[in-house]
């Protein structure tokens, strides 16, 4: 992979190795997420509370900006 990242990562690792080291404790926490089983109960709430939170972003954002409807 090279330095390819490198100019992005003024701040953070100075190469790509070094950046996925930082990165590892964020990265276990995603794949402890995937991993993770849930109730149907809980998926469903899940899923609605996603609902409302796509409706309350796009409410925010003006029209033809929208992130999650068409209008």
């Amino acid at each position: 992979m090279g330095n390819s990242l490198t100019p992005f990562l003024k701040h953070k690792g100075k190469t790509e190795a070094e950046q996925l080291q930082k990165n590892q404790a964020a990265m276990q926490l995603l794949k402890s997420w995937l991993e993770e089983e849930v109730t149907e109960e809980e998926s469903k709430q899940r899923e609605s509370y996603f609902e409302s939170f796509k409706k309350i972003v796009d409410s925010a954002r003006m029209p033809g900006h929208k992130l999650y409807s068409k209008e």
